[in-house]
């Protein structure tokens, strides 16, 4: 069944707030509950802060992932309320401009756009007060079962954790990225182009980017992407995000190490494809490694 995607619900004062996990929190995100099947509502905010800010200390739409993988989620269950147990299959970014700087507040507007009985796609866009939208979205759900009681204790335990000071951290440090070169700013080395996959960047560990099957939060997987795809190039400070495509293969946990490949290294367009795997000091060689990510990542000359 289709729906249309351009009915426009209540004013944004009638969305009621949701209990929130601990990856939302970290991204300060809030969560409203979608009412309509196929109505286009507001079901999600981000605040930009010192965790929007990329390695490079531009605010980045990297960090509206989880925000829209939420909302995303939550239209396509408003249409199916049958699928209560969801998972994100594919995520679509665009990036249309700069992403804004601290303290402002962007809405996330999402609809279903295509339900059924295995799960659906949704569509979405985030855009501040006054409707100028930064990132446009696409995501293919499917449903699972539910998480079991533990994972789902462990899950609310995270949740209650205050925000300390240690949380008004960069996006790579909320992220756990660590083993990445730092280029010399002022460098114009362009990357070289390989049919083969480069070791990249490593994610430790940390159980507060969860969701509430225990596996990896997809928002939080899709922004260690786009973060992995940035570090393959040494020129990175003069290029934007232009799209990011993820494609999740299976549920990831534990420590993470990111292969990316460029596929393309223009003066003003790149292409670059990583893909995310099991890591930590027990693993092999990443080559061999089966990935729980597939991501493709285009970039342009920065405006």
């Amino acid at each position: 069944m289709t729906f249309s995607t351009s009915q426009i619900t209540a004013p944004p004062s009638a969305a009621r707030p949701q209990l929130l996990g601990r990856t939302e929190q970290l991204m300060r995100v809030q969560l409203f509950e979608a009412q309509q099947r196929g109505a286009r509502e507001r079901t999600g905010t981000l605040r930009t802060g010192p965790w929007s800010v990329d390695p490079e200390g531009r605010h980045s739409g990297l960090s509206a992932a989880v925000v829209l993988d939420n909302t995303l989620a939550r239209a396509i269950r408003a249409a199916a309320p049958g699928l209560d147990w969801i998972v994100t299959t594919e995520l679509q970014l665009n990036f249309s401009r700069p992403f804004p700087g601290e303290e402002t507040v962007l809405d996330s507007w999402a609809s279903a756009a295509a339900v059924d009985s295995l799960g659906g796609m949704a569509q979405a866009s985030l855009q501040d007060a006054e409707g100028t939208v930064y990132v446009n979205a696409t995501g293919w759900f499917q449903g699972v079962g539910p998480s079991s009681g533990t994972t789902a204790e462990q899950y609310r335990r995270l949740a209650s954790l205050p925000l300390g000071p240690e949380t008004e951290a960069p996006l790579a440090s909320l992220m756990g990225m660590h083993g990445c070169a730092v280029p010399d700013q002022d460098t114009n080395e362009r990357p070289s182009v390989t049919d083969q996959f480069q070791d990249g960047p490593q994610f430790a560990e940390n159980d507060e980017l969860i969701n509430p099957q225990g596996a990896v939060h997809g928002g939080a997987l899709t922004i260690m992407s786009g973060l992995a795809a940035q570090q393959a190039m040494p020129d990175r400070s003069g290029l934007d995000l232009q799209s990011l495509r993820v494609l999740f293969l299976r549920p990831a946990g534990g420590a993470i190490a990111a292969r990316t490949r460029v596929r393309h290294a223009g003066r003003s367009l790149r292409i670059v494809d990583v893909e995310l795997v099991a890591g930590g000091p027990d693993v092999g060689h990443l080559t061999q490694a089966k990935p729980f990510v597939q991501a493709a990542a285009v970039f342009r000359a920065a405006r």
